[in-house]
């Protein structure tokens, strides 16, 4: 009588390497919250939107990890691959996820003052136009 296994089993290799995978998971999963993270500081949320979004976060990495294990475990979740997928957000969050954040704030802010004006000067230009329409239109008017 042979011991075969059945196919939801797994060499101890592939167990290990799906872990990898998952904990490379955590990387688009930490790219997508520094994409709400830079929202944030470029307009402030009321609490109740911050919470919504934050839910939006946790759904579509909750969606990110099953795909995953629908496409490379077989369709098989394990517990350690949300384990896997934290680790590597947190890595990418102390790692390159504070530089590319900091970067982009750092970006964000030198183009706040050539855009401010920009606008400003767009601002006083549509004003004169207004005002000479006004203007004009008044002296139409009386005459």
């Amino acid at each position: 009588m042979s011991s075969t296994l059945p196919d939801t089993f797994s060499t101890t290799q592939e167990e290990l390497l799906l872990f990898a995978g998952s904990v490379l998971l955590g990387v688009p999963a930490g790219m997508l919250f520094d994409f709400w993270r830079i929202l944030r500081r470029l307009r402030p949320h009321p609490a109740w939107l911050v919470a919504a979004e934050d839910m939006l976060w946790v759904i579509s990495t909750g969606m990110l990890l099953l795909c995953y294990a629908d496409t490379f475990a077989k369709g098989v979740f394990r517990g350690y691959f949300a384990l896997g997928c934290a680790i590597g957000f947190v890595l990418y969050a102390v790692t390159v996820g504070r530089a590319v954040t900091n970067c982009i704030a750092g970006l964000l802010h030198l183009l706040q003052m050539p855009v401010g004006r920009i606008c400003d000067g767009f601002a006083s230009i549509c004003r004169k136009a207004i005002c000479s329409f006004v203007n004009s239109n008044k002296k139409d008017k009386k005459e």
